[in-house]
C-alpha cells in the first residue's frame, strides 16, 4: 500500500504546520459585528491549539483529543475551557494531559451543536452551530487529573476534536453515512441564568466566527459571511 494514503509523513506534517502558522498570522480583526477583537483573538488561539493537538498525535503515534468542557454545572468552564489529552499507550481508558488547559478570550464561547442547547438572538445564522468529532449523543467524561493522567468513566463531561495516530482528523458521520468535517463555531455570549436547558445565550447575531477543519490537514477560517442567513 502506498504510504501516502496512510496519513502524514513527518515532512508532510511539518509543511502543513508551517502553512497553518502562516495562516494564523494573516487572520485580522475584520470580523463583522460587536466583539470582533475578542473573536479574532479567540480564533487565533484556538487555531494554535488545533495545530498542537494534530502535531502531538502524529509525533506521539497516539490518538489525541482537543477537549471542550460540556458540563453545564461548571458555569465558568462550560463551552469556554480547552485542554489537550493523548491516549495512554498502556491503558486505553486513560488519557495523558498535554499541558495546562486554557479559557477562551473573555465573552467568547463555543456555540453548542444544537439550537436547543442555547438561546440565540433573532437573525441567527442557520448553520452557526459547532460540529465535533464525537457524536452529539456521546458522553465522554474524565476524572480530575492525577499525576498528569485522567481516567474515563466519571467526572466532567467534554466534547472533543480528535486526531488519530497519524494526525488525521476523526469525523463523525451523518444519518446517511457521509463524513461531517468538524466545525468549531465561536460567538460572543453570556450565561443564561434561570434556564437549566439553555444555559447560554447569544445576543449578537453578527458576532460569530469559526474554523472548519479538513480531515487530512488544512482548515478554513470562517467569519459571519460564511454562515447561511436565516
Amino acid at each position: 500500500m502506498n504510504k501516502k494514503t496512510q496519513g502524514f509523513t513527518l515532512m508532510e506534517l511539518l509543511v502543513v504546520l508551517a502553512v497553518m502558522g502562516v495562516m494564523m498570522g494573516l487572520i485580522g480583526f475584520s470580523l463583522l459585528g460587536g466583539g470582533g477583537n475578542e473573536l479574532g483573538a479567540a480564533q487565533r488561539e484556538l487555531l494554535g491549539f488545533v495545530q498542537k493537538a494534530r502535531s502531538q498525535a502524529a509525533l506521539s503515534g497516539q490518538e489525541t483529543r482537543l477537549l471542550v468542557c460540556n458540563d453545564p454545572e461548571e458555569e465558568e468552564r462550560y463551552h469556554r475551557y480547552v485542554e489537550i489529552v493523548s491516549r495512554d499507550s498502556n491503558d486505553s481508558e486513560t488519557w495523558v494531559v498535554g499541558g495546562e488547559g486554557v479559557f477562551l478570550t473573555d465573552r467568547v464561547y463555543f456555540v453548542p451543536c444544537d439550537e436547543s442547547n442555547s438561546l440565540q438572538a433573532d437573525g441567527w445564522r442557520e448553520d452557526a452551530f459547532s460540529i465535533w468529532s464525537n457524536d452529539d449523543n456521546e458522553i465522554f467524561n474524565l476524572e480530575e487529573a492525577f499525576k498528569g493522567k485522567r481516567k474515563e468513566g466519571s467526572g466532567e463531561e467534554y466534547n472533543y476534536l480528535s486526531f488519530d495516530a497519524s494526525g488525521n482528523l476523526i469525523c463523525q458521520e451523518d444519518d446517511s453515512g457521509v463524513l461531517q468535517p468538524p466545525k468549531l463555531v465561536l460567538a460572543i455570549g453570556e450565561p443564561n441564568p434561570g434556564d437549566q436547558e439553555k444555559v447560554l445565550r447569544f445576543n449578537e447575531p453578527n458576532a460569530v466566527a469559526g474554523i472548519l477543519l479538513r480531515q487530512f490537514g488544512g482548515f478554513a477560517v470562517l467569519d459571519i459571511n460564511d454562515f447561511v442567513k436565516p
